[in-house]
């Protein structure tokens, strides 16, 4: 009797360290995984990255594909303007329409120069001959973005 009892414990015993360590590591993943949707100062870094670079790469292509300039111009810490150019008797480009005007949120800033990026109808940076970054900040995330005088974008993580 005393040891049909004993077995019978012994069929209820708690889970093993194995069972407990898989539960917890599960868990853990499904955090972290949930984590990155909770906050959203890093989702809006990297939407406004997202859009910078998209915005840059779009002027460039406007701009090999239409024949005339475009740029996109930084307003301040917090937006920017793509604006297409006309092109004047005298050889020079001038401001034509702006195209589109984007406001960053609010957590975003931006930092670098120059503060105006020209692409001409190749495609190519007018007027500079090294690369300029730009970098996007939000609660200690940055996010550079270089723009190489080739017309080329990247963004560094």
């Amino acid at each position: 009797m005393v040891r049909e009892s004993a077995q019978r414990l012994r069929g209820r015993a708690g889970y093993t360290l194995v069972e407990l360590l898989t539960g917890v590591a599960i868990l853990s993943i499904l955090a972290g995984a949930g984590i990155t949707h909770i906050d959203t100062r890093r989702q809006d870094l990297n939407s406004a990255t997202k859009q910078v670079v998209g915005d840059y790469r779009w002027a460039r292509t406007r701009a090999i594909t239409s024949g005339v300039h475009y740029t996109v111009k930084w307003t301040g810490s917090g937006g920017y303007q793509v604006q297409k150019l006309k092109q004047n008797a005298d050889s020079t480009w001038s401001l034509d329409q702006v195209i589109k005007t984007v406001t960053l949120p609010s957590t975003v800033t931006r930092s670098g120069s120059p503060d105006t990026i020209e692409f001409n109808t190749r495609g190519l940076v007018v007027a500079n001959t090294t690369m300029s970054t730009q970098t996007l900040a939000s609660y200690g995330g940055t996010r550079p973005v270089a723009i190489w005088p080739s017309g080329q974008t990247d963004v560094y993580q």
